[in-house]
């Protein structure tokens, strides 16, 4: 398989892109990862693979010029605004350069702005299918000239995150859903911290874990002024903060001004869990907009996250969100993106903490069977190879989970240490 990116994808593309190849590698495939960006030749590399049962078995990559010129094709024909039959004359003439990639099972393009490069390759390279990975807004900001090329051409077809995405990308084309994936360690330190019993702190506490500088997207102010609401009804309500850095300054001002707030500018991967774990309730109050300035959810990771580490969840109101809990059990959703709808929510779960902290328990157990990590092995094969991966025995999966790369954390959280997205491999690109 060809896995198609871009140096520098979106921190969620990347995120997401790392979980997708750690799985793929862990049923028995083999990946040939190709970077679009950079000067010529510059973190690419290009390989023959041979399907053989389940296992692709790599061979000696070609001549240097010949994959340098395979990369070279394929950044041109997946350059974001380049003329669409200039990029075709491009991948054509030089399929000389491009055959060195050999036969090919399956073309990922990494993103949708890679779908006229995934689409070259396999012509060039007999592969059968092309899924277009999208990662969540890019379903709303795809260019025309790509949602056509999604349209027709028979090969290609999305790949999503939730069922939500999947219905909005149905009517340019139907295609397959792969739910986000965790990491083992980071999943196994959530459940763990879920397992601590705790007493409850004084005053009850609502996280929010988001990419700081999104702050305004993600909903705060309403969720401050909903929180300022239900404190009226109930009594002070903490509220703690926390993402991936740097913090504006306008957000240091909206901390500073209101009492019983504390905001953790990327917090390690420990003292992210124990605030997910201490915490009476989650709340993500992301606004979905699918105009510019587009914002939205499509399968939050940060609500799967939470709920690992026992915590309940309040997801936003519309969007993909729904997918990643049991409503009015793990989890509750607003009846719109008011402050009134979230006040209410608020006011009738925090006044009853015991009642919190026992769908939290029920959220961790229901948590831990979604983000299985033999399920999602299968459903990576299932969406990108149309089949399941090789069998595993049990000492190769303790194996694939001891010493597997990472797949990095949530977009809303900051990236553990060491971890490294597709972006950050080394330029060999082979996994």
């Amino acid at each position: 398989m060809l896995l198609l990116h871009t140096t520098e994808p979106p921190p969620d593309a990347a995120r997401r892109l790392t979980a997708i190849a750690a799985s793929l590698r862990a049923g028995g495939a083999e990946v040939i990862q190709l970077t679009t960006g950079g000067r010529d030749g510059q973190h690419a590399r290009t390989g023959h693979v041979e399907q053989t049962g389940h296992t692709a078995q790599a061979q000696p990559a070609g001549p240097p010029a010949a994959a340098t010129t395979a990369a070279r094709l394929l950044r041109r024909a997946g350059r974001p605004g380049a003329d669409l039959m200039s990029r075709a004359r491009t991948a054509w003439t030089s399929a000389a350069g491009a055959r060195v990639l050999g036969p090919l099972d399956s073309v990922v393009a990494g993103q949708v702005d890679l779908a006229p490069a995934g689409a070259a390759a396999a012509r060039l390279t007999g592969a059968g299918r092309v899924p277009v990975l999208f990662h969540g807004v890019d379903m709303w900001t795809m260019r025309p000239h790509l949602r056509l090329l999604l349209r027709h051409d028979p090969l290609l077809y999305p790949v999503t995150s939730s069922s939500f995405s999947a219905g909005a990308l149905s009517p340019v084309r139907m295609g397959a859903i792969i739910p986000p994936g965790l990491e083992h360690r980071w999943r196994e330190t959530l459940l763990a911290e879920a397992a601590r019993r705790r007493p409850l702190p004084p005053m009850p506490t609502v996280l929010s874990v988001f990419p700081l500088g999104d702050w305004e997207s993600k909903g705060l102010t309403t969720l401050v002024d909903a929180l300022d609401s239900a404190a009226a009804v109930l009594g002070p309500v903490r509220l703690v903060i926390a993402g991936a850095g740097p913090a504006p300054g306008a957000l240091h001002s909206i901390v500073a001004a209101r009492k019983h707030t504390a905001l953790s500018e990327d917090p390690g991967d420990a003292a992210l869990a124990r605030l997910y774990a201490t915490a009476d309730l989650f709340a993500l109050c992301t606004r979905t907009r699918t105009r510019p300035p587009v914002s939205g959810e499509a399968h939050p990771t940060a609500l799967l996250e939470a709920q690992l580490a026992g915590c309940a969840v309040i997801g936003p109101a519309q969007g993909g969100s729904p997918d990643a809990y049991q409503r009015g059990a793990t989890g509750w959703t607003p009846s719109d993106e008011s402050v009134p709808a979230l006040a209410h929510i608020l006011e009738d779960l925090l006044a009853d903490r015991a009642r919190l902290a026992r769908a939290g328990r029920l959220a961790s157990d229901w948590a831990r069977s979604v983000t299985d990590p033999d399920d999602h092995i299968r459903a990576v094969f299932a969406a990108l190879l149309g089949r399941q991966p090789q069998p595993r025995t049990d000492s190769e999966a303790a194996g694939q989970e001891l010493t597997g790369p990472p797949a990095p954390r949530s977009p809303e959280s900051p990236a553990p240490h060491g971890s490294r997205g597709p972006a950050e491999e080394a330029p060999a690109g082979r996994s």
